[in-house]
């Protein structure tokens, strides 16, 4: 297994920019998950860890060596691909040995059978693939990746083609596997739950840069950033903007944010309507106007207590409050600060 570092990373096309100033540390056996939205830069980070794109600016290092422009197939990296790639023609046996074909490999045959038995489709390996269901095919995809014994795998939305029910046991799968073998793994998704539930850490991506690197609860509860805020969570966080003559805050805060579980019905409070609300099965998400705006605000259960157009008072813990600073960062220690300027 590896340890993987990038340092500085960079990869553009003429003035398009898609990776920036990437510096991040997994370290070996680590499970990281790259999070983010669409042309964030994950995948592209994603191809050149594989070797599939050379940088522009910046190292990869494998164990501290360098490794910018080592091929692809030198680098011994697993990959799973968001569309499995698996050969039609080809049996489940002979897809998993697949990457093997080119080496003098004695055991490769019993490696492939130890691997389709970790993955649990050892009564398959006869099957071709249009003979199987889409989680099993993501566990050929799985097997293959992992029969050279990578230092590093790879794994690129490998669950986006599964139902909600699939993923859920392959989530479970997934990440028992790499941690029984112990491999490096990078698991690049736009998918928060996928990575806030395999991840043993989370890098959150936006626009070529890494905006915060945590694990999954971090970035919850302390975002560093106002992208961070409302990209993590669902919902999202109820994010107002400052300064607003109902919100008395330090003067360096220009946006106040709450959490949705964050935000209670009380008697007294922020007076508030209801405008919608939605199941959701053990809670229900209700969103009221209110003089900040329209916010919203979880309770539990399974049915709406209100009503659309009910009247309500709304407050929350001061210690619950995020401020975020002029230029998107997170205020640290916000509640001392605003206890220290004498702030109610």
């Amino acid at each position: 297994m590896a340890q993987i570092e990038l340092k500085a990373l960079q990869k553009a096309w003429d003035d398009a920019v898609a990776v920036q100033d990437m510096n991040l540390t997994i370290q070996d056996g680590e499970f990281v998950a790259i999070l983010g939205p669409s042309g964030c830069g994950k995948s592209t980070t994603l191809l050149m860890l594989a070797g599939l794109y050379l940088p522009t600016g910046g190292d990869i290092l494998f164990d501290g060596t360098r490794v910018n422009e080592v091929e692809a197939r030198h680098r011994n990296v697993g990959i799973v691909f968001q569309s499995y790639a698996l050969y039609p023609n080809m049996s489940v046996l002979q897809n998993i040995l697949f990457p093997t074909r080119s080496q003098q490999t004695p055991d490769a045959e019993k490696r492939a059978r130890e691997m389709a038995e970790m993955v649990q489709i050892n009564q398959l390996l006869e099957r071709r693939p249009s003979q199987l269901s889409g989680g099993q095919q993501q566990r050929v995809a799985l097997a293959r990746a992992l029969i050279k014994r990578p230092n590093l795998l790879l794994l690129d939305e490998p669950l986006s083609n599964l139902d909600a029910t699939l993923r859920l046991t392959m989530r479970a799968e997934i990440r028992r596997i790499t941690r029984d073998l112990g491999v490096t793994t990078i698991l690049v998704t736009h998918d928060q739950l996928e990575a806030t539930t395999m991840a043993d850490r989370v890098v959150c991506m936006n626009a070529g840069r890494i905006e915060q690197i945590g694990r999954a609860e971090d970035l919850y509860l302390r975002p560093d950033t106002l992208f961070v805020a409302g990209f993590i969570g669902s919902p999202p966080m109820n994010l107002i903007s400052l300064p607003h003559p109902l919100i008395e805050v330090p003067s360096i805060a220009r946006t106040f944010g709450l959490r949705p579980e964050a935000l209670r019905p009380a008697e007294t409070g922020l007076p508030a309507q209801v405008t919608h609300f939605e199941p959701m099965g053990r809670e229900v998400l209700t969103t009221v106007q209110t003089p900040l705006g329209l916010l919203r605000f979880l309770e539990a259960g399974t049915q709406p207590r209100w009503q659309v157009g009910d009247s309500l008072h709304l407050t929350h813990a001061r210690d619950d409050a995020i401020l975020f600073d002029g230029t998107g960062a997170r205020i640290p220690n916000a509640t001392a600060l605003m206890t220290e300027q004498g702030y109610a």
